[in-house]
């Protein structure tokens, strides 16, 4: 196949026309907020509006906050360790900003000065090798045998029953259960596909489509007692184009829409600290101790790795070993063996 010399050049030249800089073109004394401009716009075409949306909110209230008029070439990882210091004190902030959001910050900061650095840019990435403030794990509080009754219990006929159920049986997310449409079931199968979720854009101020959390779509395959429950919504329903229509004109469900709901039946049951994405660590603690093997829960899970499902709920592998040497223990007991 031959090309037309004349038509590659005429492309690049509209491409050059459109974007002001070439990645050979870009000045050594360009500032930060300049390069990250820049970057943003024409550098990072695969980011989800959300994301791009809080890259942009990093570097509007805080990264151009401090490095305003400094050149690339100027910042050295000293002044990127003093940023990060003057964020865990807060200075010139209303208050002392968390651990998860000051990495957060760092990271961005990172991804844009690395590519500098990859263009040559600059010599170095300073933002490579910072000290950076310890995360506090999040404390989980899955349900025990006796909550999951009290909550099943409470939930039942409520409108949102099905939803809570389902969450509580397949630890989907919340964006991935309102994003649900019946297209992703197959009642002979008895699975469910999971390739998008409805998120709530902040850019837009609505809820979208996207892709599904670590871009890992995934088919999980919920108990056959939950199957029936979603075949027998689908029966009740089945001109609705979302499995879980909202309120009013609204032809989904919204976070509010699910949450509000689920925080009062939790006080009901006096459980006021239990959050919905609590229902999550439920399900893959309820599956562990039924002895499903990490792999298969992290995939069902859509995890990015088993080692992440691993560290996040060890916590349940370790009732599982006392668990099993008690049941040693009692064996031993029962055939009168001495150790």
């Amino acid at each position: 196949m031959s090309y037309n010399t004349n038509n590659q050049s005429n492309v690049l030249a509209v491409m050059r026309s459109k974007i002001p800089l070439s990645a050979s073109g870009i000045p050594r004394d360009m500032t930060l907020s300049e390069f990250s401009a820049y970057w943003l716009q024409y550098l990072t075409p695969d980011l989800k509006a959300a994301t791009r949306y809080s890259y942009q909110s990093a570097f509007a209230n805080h990264i151009n906050r401090v490095f305003t008029s400094m050149k690339l070439s100027d910042i050295s990882s000293e002044d990127v360790q003093l940023f990060i210091l003057s964020l865990v004190e807060g200075i010139e902030l209303p208050k002392p900003l968390s651990p998860k959001t000051i990495r957060n910050i760092h990271g961005v900061l990172h991804k844009c000065l690395q590519t500098a650095y990859e263009l040559k840019i600059i010599d170095e990435n300073p933002a490579k090798h910072n000290a950076l403030p310890k995360l506090m794990k999040p404390e989980l509080i899955p349900m025990n045998n006796e909550q999951v009754i009290a909550f099943l219990s409470a939930i039942a006929e409520h409108p949102l029953e099905a939803i809570y159920k389902l969450a509580l049986f397949t630890g989907m997310r919340i964006s991935e259960l309102i994003g649900l449409t019946w297209d992703c079931f197959n009642f002979d199968e008895g699975s469910i596909r999971i390739y998008r979720q409805l998120s709530y854009d902040k850019f837009k101020r609505a809820y979208t489509f996207a892709t599904v959390k670590n871009d890992k779509p995934r088919i999980i395959y919920p108990a056959k007692a939950v199957i029936k429950m979603m075949k027998r919504l689908h029966d009740d329903e089945p001109n609705n184009s979302f499995v879980f229509c909202g309120l009013g004109d609204s032809p989904y469900l919204t976070y509010s829409m699910v949450r509000r709901p689920f925080e009062k039946i939790m006080k009901q049951i006096g459980m006021p600290e239990f959050r919905f994405h609590d229902l999550r660590h439920t399900y893959a603690v309820i599956s562990i101790k039924a002895g499903v093997d990490l792999k298969t829960l992290s995939a069902a899970m859509g995890h990015h790795s088993v080692a992440f499902t691993l560290d996040t709920y060890a916590f349940a592998l370790t009732d599982m070993k006392l668990e099993s040497a008690k049941r040693m223990q009692s064996f031993l007991n029962e055939q009168k063996i001495k150790v």
